[in-house]
């Protein structure tokens, strides 16, 4: 089946913009109230990501091979709130309803049909990841904060103590929940290696709920939880070029991780970072790449500053402009991480330098990012 009009109807529904998911997730709370806990007070989010996923497997409705991974990752997620195999039947029975509820004259027992066989198909290939991903590895984790440093007004560097192995690669961000704040999540990236004694360390800027409860009102003793990690800005060792590494706000953390796990290497690579901010308190945790670029010949860091000038501490202008004025850098693979226009500019400025798209991997943090840009990929 090719499920054409499948997409006809969805490109129809999808017209009605927020009144869809508002509509689905009454339905589903209305049949069975309990499902409601699993969510935050506020569905804003939610509501989106369920359009943005619902639309990207609609794309590939009939061949939804092509994008296991993503749909293995979501089911992945979906284990943190507590989702079992029997909700997705119950989630089903209120899409078709939303489907049926705002197609029209449209709406028949063929596409009817056509809606059921995708879906059953669809929760097939999640049921079947979340069963894969149990057999792996718990659906959440545990953490105690055993240090807060507030870095700058709005930032802070955590540690936690998570209560057994947290499997995860330098580079990924895993999901956290805060009493305050139940069934909320916000990813963070871890800024070290995996280390024995089950510590992370985390960098959190307050800008939103989550995040400015983690600065302003976490201490040292509470707990939070955490979910599976995720993320492809992981370190590729085999290509045989140096390292580029460039970060911006708190997007320095996966850059710290990945720089830690090239520490470790038999042979480093050369390693060129480049760390951007505003203002001198968005340079952190400088000291320890300073510190860093003391003890090992092959690594060099630089600072850049767009709105003070302080040329004792850093370069001025954005770490884009302070990059292009070194040149090209053809011997490098570049690895970027940080706010959205900041992580644009960086890559605008790379292509100009020779970069083909496989010699850049990047995650923009505080920012819409689809489906398959973000998970496509394990």
């Amino acid at each position: 089946m090719n499920f054409t009009r499948l997409r006809d109807s969805f490109e129809l529904v999808a017209k009605y913009g927020d009144s869809v998911p508002l509509y689905l997730f009454s339905d589903l709370f209305l049949n069975v109230p309990g499902y409601r806990e699993l969510f935050p007070v506020n569905m804003r989010n939610q509501r989106e990501r369920l359009m943005e996923a619902l639309a990207f497997a609609v794309e590939h409705a009939g061949a939804l091979h092509e994008i296991t991974p993503y749909l293995h990752q979501l089911a992945r997620s979906h284990r943190k709130m507590g989702v079992q195999a029997e909700h997705y039947a119950k989630w089903c029975a209120s899409v078709v309803n939303t489907m049926h509820r705002f197609s029209g004259n449209l709406w028949d027992d063929d596409l009817e049909r056509e809606w059921r066989e995708f879906l059953t198909a669809l929760t097939t290939v999640l049921v079947d990841g979340a069963r894969q991903d149990a057999m792996k590895r718990p659906a959440r984790w545990t953490a105690e904060v055993i240090s807060h440093e507030r870095r700058a007004v709005d930032t802070a560097v955590l540690r936690l103590l998570v209560d057994t192995p947290f499997p995860y690669v330098p580079g990924q961000s895993a999901p956290i929940e805060v009493p305050q704040w139940a069934n909320l999540w916000r990813y963070y990236s871890m800024a070290n290696v995996p280390r024995q004694d089950n510590t992370i360390e985390i960098h959190v800027k307050a800008d939103g709920a989550v995040s400015a409860t983690l600065v302003r009102e976490i201490q040292e003793g509470d707990i939070v939880r955490l979910g599976a990690p995720i993320g492809t800005l992981t370190l590729n060792p085999t290509t045989g070029r140096n390292l580029l590494l460039v970060a911006g706000g708190t997007g320095f953390a996966p850059i710290k991780a990945i720089l830690e796990h090239v520490t470790r290497l038999p042979v480093p690579p050369w390693v060129s970072v480049f760390v951007g901010a505003r203002e001198p308190d968005g340079l952190y945790d400088f000291d320890v790449l300073r510190t860093w670029s003391e003890k090992y010949s092959w690594l060099s860091v630089r600072a850049a500053l767009s709105d003070i000038h302080k040329p004792e501490l850093a370069a001025s202008g954005t770490v884009s402009e302070v990059i292009a004025g070194y040149g090209r850098w053809d011997a490098y693979d570049a690895y970027v991480c940080g706010p959205p226009a900041m992580v644009d500019s960086t890559v605008e400025i790379l292509r100009g330098n020779g970069f083909s798209d496989n010699r850049i991997r990047l995650e923009k943090f505080a920012s819409k990012i689809t489906p398959s840009q973000r998970f496509v990929h394990e």
